[in-house]
C-alpha cells in the first residue's frame, strides 16, 4: 500500500488575497484623486472624470468584479468631496454637477462589469486551460508508470497540485482491499474519499483519493477535472493490475514448461543407466555359484560405466542449480593446460580408444588461473558432447593458444569433423535443455554446454562455437593467464553469475 502527501498549497490563502485586491483599488482610486487634484485648476470637472474612469477599468481589469463596484462609487463620491466646489463637502452648489455624478457612475458601473467580465472569462480560460495541461501530463506520465506504487506517487502530485490541497492516495496491490473507500462523490468540511473503481462494478475498490481538508474550495470546473483524474487513476491502475497478473500467468506457464521439459529430457537419460545397472546386477545375482569371471567382469564394467554416467548427469543438474541460483564458489589456482586437456582425455580412455586424438600446445604456454575441479567438469561436458555428437572413430583435436585480441588470456579449443552446428543454432545449444537437431536420437538432459558457459563465465572468459575448416565444429572458450607470481595468494572468491 502506497502513502503520499502533498503540503497546503496557495488556495488557503485566498482570504489574504482578497483583502489585497480591495487595498490595491483604494490605492488606485488615492493616486487618481491625487492626479485630479492637481488638475482642478487646468481642467473643467467633466474632464476630470475620465481620470477616475481609467481607475476604474485597471481596476476591473485586474482585481474583478467586486472591488469594481467599490471603485465606481468611492470615485464619485471622493470627486464631489475633492473636486468639486464647495471643496471638501459632499454639498453641491451647482445641481448640474448632480447630473455629472450620476452619468459617472452610470458609466463607471458600466465599464466596471464589462471589464470585470472579460477579466473573469479570462481567468476562467486560464484555470482551465492550466487544469487540460495538468490532465495531460497526468495521463502521460500514467502512460509511463511501472507500478501501483509509481502511480500513487504520480497521483498524488497532481492531483495535489490541481486542487491545491493535502492529498492522500491509497492504491491496493492484487489481492488487498483499501483500508477506506465510499460510494458517493459527496462533498462535505470533513474528510473525503473517493474510490478507485475498475471497469467491472462489482469487482473490490481497486483504491481510494482521500482529502482530509474536503473539497469545499473546489469550484465546479476543478470537481469536473478532478473527476476526470480519479477516472485516469481508475483505468492506470486496472492496467497495471492485468499487466501483473498477465506477468504472474506467464511465469507459471514458463515454469510449467521448465519443469515439463526438464522431466522429458532427464527421464530417458536416468531410466537408461538404471535399467542397464539393473540389469547386470541381476545376471550377476541369477548366476549364483555358475558366474563366469569374464561375463562378470563385463556386466561390473557395465554397472561402472553405467554409474559414472549416471553420477554425471546427476552432477550437471547439481551444477545447473549452482548456476541457477546465481553463484559459484570457485578457488582460483595455477593451472597447466595440458593437465587439464589430459585429465578430461583420460576420463574417456575407453571411448577414445577408437579414434585419433591430438593435441597443439605450445611448449612456452603460460599456465591459466582457474579451480581445478571445474575446469575438469568443463573440459569432460564439452569432450562428452564431441564423442556423443560426432561419428564413431572421427578423429578430435585440442588446441591451445594465447587469445588474439588479449594478451592476459589462453584460448583452448576443441575440434571435431562431425556434422557441425548450423548458424542459427549457434547461440541456442549454450541454453538450457537445448540439443543438436542433427543427433536427436543422442542421449543427455540438454545442460551440459549450458553448465561449460556458466564455468568459463564465473573465471572472466567466454564461450562459443565456430565452423571448422573441411568441415565440423569447433568449440573454443577462453581462461585468464595465472599471474600468481607477481600477485599475493587469493582466498577463496564467490563470482556471481546472471541467470
Amino acid at each position: 500500500m502506497n502513502v503520499g502527501w502533498i503540503e497546503p498549497g496557495p488556495g488557503h490563502f485566498m482570504n489574504h488575497k482578497n483583502r489585497l485586491r480591495y487595498l490595491y483599488t483604494l490605492m488606485l482610486i488615492g493616486a487618481a484623486t491625487l492626479i485630479a487634484k492637481l488638475l482642478v485648476p487646468h481642467f473643467a470637472a467633466a474632464n476630470l472624470v475620465m481620470v477616475y474612469l481609467m481607475a476604474v477599468v485597471l481596476v476591473a481589469t485586474k482585481f474583478g468584479k467586486g472591488p469594481a463596484i467599490l471603485a465606481s462609487v468611492m470615485s464619485v463620491c471622493i470627486f464631489d468631496f475633492f473636486c468639486i466646489p464647495p471643496y471638501l463637502t459632499f454639498a453641491v452648489s451647482d445641481s448640474q454637477y448632480l447630473l455629472t455624478f450620476g452619468v459617472m457612475l452610470t458609466t463607471a458601473l458600466v465599464i466596471s462589469n464589462l471589464a470585470a467580465t472579460a477579466h473573469d472569462q479570462a481567468e476562467r480560460a486560464t484555470k482551465k486551460e492550466h487544469q487540460t495541461s495538468l490532465l495531460y501530463s497526468f495521463s502521460r506520465e500514467l502512460a509511463e508508470g511501472r507500478d501501483l506504487n509509481a502511480l500513487a506517487e504520480i497521483a498524488r502530485r497532481h492531483i495535489g497540485e490541481l486542487i491545491e490541497a493535502k492529498v492522500d492516495v491509497l492504491v491496493s496491490n492484487t489481492g488487498e482491499t483499501p483500508s477506506q473507500s465510499t460510494d458517493n462523490f459527496k462533498i462535505s468540511q470533513a474528510t473525503k474519499t473517493i474510490p478507485l473503481r475498475s471497469s467491472n462494478t462489482n469487482a473490490a475498490p481497486l483504491g481510494s483519493v482521500c482529502f482530509p481538508d474536503g473539497l469545499t474550495h473546489c469550484d465546479g470546473e476543478r470537481l469536473s477535472t478532478l473527476e476526470a483524474f480519479i477516472s485516469q487513476l481508475a483505468t492506470a491502475c486496472e492496467r497495471s493490475r492485468l499487466s501483473e497478473e498477465n506477468e504472474q500467468a506467464r511465469v507459471q506457464v514458463k515454469s510449467e514448461q521448465l519443469r515439463s521439459s526438464l522431466l522429458s529430457s532427464i527421464s530417458h537419460d536416468l531410466r537408461t543407466p538404471l535399467a542397464t545397472i539393473t540389469g547386470a546386477a541381476s545376471g550377476i545375482m541369477e548366476a549364483g555359484d555358475k558366474v563366469n569371471l569374464n561375463e562378470c567382469k563385463e556386466l561390473a564394467a557395465e554397472i561402472f560405466n553405467e554409474s559414472r554416467r549416471l553420477n554425471r548427469l546427476v552432477g550437471n543438474l547439481l551444477d545447473m542449480t549452482r548456476v541457477e541460483s546465481g553463484a559459484l564458489e570457485i578457488k582460483k589456482e595455477p593451472q597447466p593446460v595440458d593437465e587439464v586437456i589430459g585429465a578430461a582425455i583420460s576420463y574417456f580412455e575407453e571411448q577414445l580408444e577408437s579414434r585419433s586424438v591430438e593435441t597443439e600446445i605450445p611448449d612456452d604456454l603460460p599456465m591459466i588461473s582457474g579451480d581445478a575441479v571445474l575446469l575438469q567438469q568443463l573440459m569432460i561436458n564439452l569432450l562428452e558432447n564431441a564423442l556423443k555428437y560426432t561419428p564413431p572413430g572421427s578423429p578430435l583435436l585440442f588446441k591451445a593458444k594465447p587469445a588474439e585480441d588479449n594478451a592476459e588470456f589462453i584460448t583452448i579449443e576443441v575440434s571435431d569433423r562431425g556434422p557441425g552446428i548450423p548458424e542459427e543454432m549457434r547461440w541456442q545449444i549454450f541454453q538450457k535443455f537445448v540439443r543438436a537437431k542433427s543427433r536427436s536420437s543422442a542421449g543427455g538432459a540438454g545442460l551440459g554446454l549450458a553448465i561449460c558457459q556458466g564455468i568459463v563465465e564465473a573465471h572472466g572468459g567466454k564461450l562459443g562455437v565456430s565452423e571448422r575448416a573441411g568441415g565440423g565444429a569447433t568449440f573454443w572458450f577462453t581462461l585468464p593467464v595465472d599471474n600468481s607470481d607477481s600477485l599475493p595468494d587469493k582466498p577463496k572468491e564467490t563470482i556471481a553469475l546472471e541467470a
